[in-house]
C-alpha cells in the first residue's frame, strides 16, 4: 500500500472515532442532578426558565430509568413549587396582575371606542352628516 491508498483509511478512522466520541461523551459524563436553583446575578430569586428546564431533564431521566417514578415527583413538585414562588415574586400577587389586567383592558377599549368613532365619522358621506 502506498502513501496515497492510506490517507483515505486513516482519514475515515479519524471520523469513525469523532462519531464515537461525539455520540459517547454524554454517557461518559453521566448524569447531573442538581436541584439547587440558579440564581440570577441582580437577585436572590431562582431563574423561573431554569427550574423549568431542570424539570423536564428530571421528566427525562425518569423516562430513560435513572429516576424513579417517586422521586421524579418529589423533586419535580419541589422545583415547580419553587418557580411558582418565583413569579408571584416576580409578577406580585393574582389580584395584583388581574388589576393590571383590567387597567390595559379598560385602556384598549377607549382606544378602540376612539378610533371606532373617529373612523365612522370620516366614512360618513358629507349630505348625511348632521
Amino acid at each position: 500500500m502506498s502513501g496515497a491508498d492510506l490517507l483515505p483509511s486513516i482519514f475515515g478512522i479519524v471520523l469513525v472515532a469523532a462519531a464515537a466520541a461525539f455520540v459517547l461523551l454524554p454517557f461518559a459524563r453521566g448524569a447531573q442532578l442538581e436541584v439547587a436553583p440558579s440564581v440570577t446575578p441582580d437577585s436572590d430569586t431562582p431563574d423561573r426558565l431554569a427550574l423549568y428546564h431542570q424539570v423536564l431533564e428530571l421528566e427525562f431521566d425518569q423516562q430513560l430509568g435513572k429516576l424513579s417514578a417517586e422521586d421524579f415527583q418529589q423533586l419535580s413538585a419541589e422545583l415547580l413549587a419553587q418557580a411558582g414562588q418565583a413569579l408571584r415574586e416576580e409578577r406580585g400577587t393574582l389580584g395584583e396582575i388581574d388589576d393590571e389586567i383590567e387597567q390595559e383592558i379598560a385602556a384598549a377599549r377607549v382606544a378602540f371606542a376612539a378610533a371606532r368613532g373617529t373612523k365612522s365619522r370620516r366614512g360618513k358621506p358629507a349630505a348625511t352628516r348632521s
